[in-house]
């Protein structure tokens, strides 16, 4: 009684001496219980298995010795020694796993399985999965005191793993926490600094009309009026853009998937958004092509790289859209394209090459908006340099295209 009394004590010593060392990192936690649990029982090989309580599965996530077979989660009622071990919350110890028949005779068979223990990490509330044990085919015994001990291992491990895990959720809330305030940080440190110019502009101006319009000339009253329409819908360009960016980055945007055909929402698109341009662009899209997927989301990558296209590149700028196992819709411009040195900052958020910051006032925003919401659909926006020009490719999933 002392003896195993002793064992006792040295086994749960050794775990909580991890558990105190090291970090909360349940993989490093659930490998030393293998390794004591080997070397404590003379097993050959050991592994914990996971359990997805909600649909009955099991997946190896630690192997010592064993090779699951594949990277797949599979049915906990295949292995009635798994089952008997959740079912009583104790040890569970089979002498042959053949004639017992304590899993799928193909799977003892392959791995040569003959005695084998599971023990359940389990707690009052909750089956995190099972720890098991054996000897590489070689039979052996375990006492009444051995399964004891066993499961009492499991529990204790069972506690850790819980912690580990709820340690491992608080992490992630707390850096997520941290990625929202450093957006918003950086919301309110870009927005300060790219609304400050049209802000004094727009003030300036309307602070001349307000004090000296009755003194001014008429040239100089058009001249005025003209500079402020023109700060005033940058301003609401950059307010539009920085408010994008803002819900993408916290997540904060959730479309809906609706069916409809991308050439009529591309044509409405254009007489909206660049009614005056229209003639410097070609749809070239079939009219009878169907998607499903956010709309709403579509629209604001192909406005986004339209407007860049009439902005930077050379017109005719073509819009059209390529099936090729799945969808492509693509614009391409007849400029001069992107500098290659430029191209890896292409995406970034306020990068802006040479040409465009000499070409116009925008803020470098309007790829990376797009990059985001082509994200959001599932798919991704790329790069190309055309011949000549410019060529964006926005890849949608082929779960998009209605057949």
């Amino acid at each position: 009684m002392t003896d195993r009394r002793s064992r006792e004590l040295q086994l749960f010593h050794e775990l909580a001496r991890v558990v105190a060392e090291e970090p909360f990192d349940v993989g490093r936690i659930l490998e030393r219980v293998c390794g004591d649990l080997r070397s404590e029982f003379g097993f050959t090989r050991a592994l914990v298995a996971r359990l997805n309580e909600g649909d009955r599965t099991v997946h190896a996530v630690i192997q010592q010795g064993f090779d699951w077979p594949g990277d797949q989660w599979l049915l906990l009622d295949r292995f009635p020694f798994l089952v008997q071990a959740l079912e009583t919350g104790r040890a569970a110890f089979v002498r042959d796993a053949l004639t017992e028949r304590a899993m799928p005779g193909k799977i003892a068979a392959q791995f040569e399985v003959r005695s084998i223990v599971a023990i359940p990490l389990t707690l009052p509330q909750a089956c995190f999965g099972f720890l098991v044990g054996d000897r590489a085919g070689a039979g052996f015994e375990l006492s009444a005191p051995d399964l004891d001990l066993l499961t009492a291992l499991g529990r204790v491990a069972a506690v850790f793993v819980s912690k580990a895990d709820e340690y491992t959720r608080l992490e992630r809330a707390v850096e997520e926490l941290r990625r929202i305030d450093a957006v918003k940080r950086d919301f309110i440190s870009i927005a300060s600094h790219e609304l400050r110019t049209p802000i004094a502009v727009v003030h300036g101006i309307t602070s001349t009309l307000h004090l000296r319009g009755e003194h001014l000339r008429p040239d100089q009253l058009v001249e005025l009026r003209a500079t402020l329409y023109e700060q005033s819908s940058r301003l609401t360009s950059l307010v539009e853009q920085l408010l994008d960016l803002s819900r993408l980055e916290v997540g904060a945007v959730h479309g809906e998937a609706e069916r409809f055909r991308p050439r009529e929402r591309i044509d409405t698109l254009l007489t909206r958004l660049v009614p005056d341009r229209v003639d410097d662009l070609r749809v070239e899209v079939d009219p009878s092509l169907e998607l499903e997927t956010d709309p709403a989301a579509l629209e604001r990558v192909v406005a986004n790289l339209i407007v860049n296209a009439l902005s930077y590149g050379l017109p005719p700028v073509c819009v059209r859209a390529c099936l090729d196992g799945g969808v492509r819709l693509i614009v391409e411009d007849c400029g001069k394209g992107v500098d290659p040195e430029f191209v890896p900052d292409l995406f970034e958020r306020f990068s802006r090459g040479a040409t465009s910051r000499r070409a116009t006032t925008g803020a470098g925003l309007g790829l990376a908006i797009a990059r985001s919401y082509a994200q959001e659909l599932g798919g991704d926006l790329a790069y190309e340099p055309a011949a000549p020009g410019a060529r964006f490719t926005l890849t949608l999933p082929s779960a998009a295209l209605v057949a």
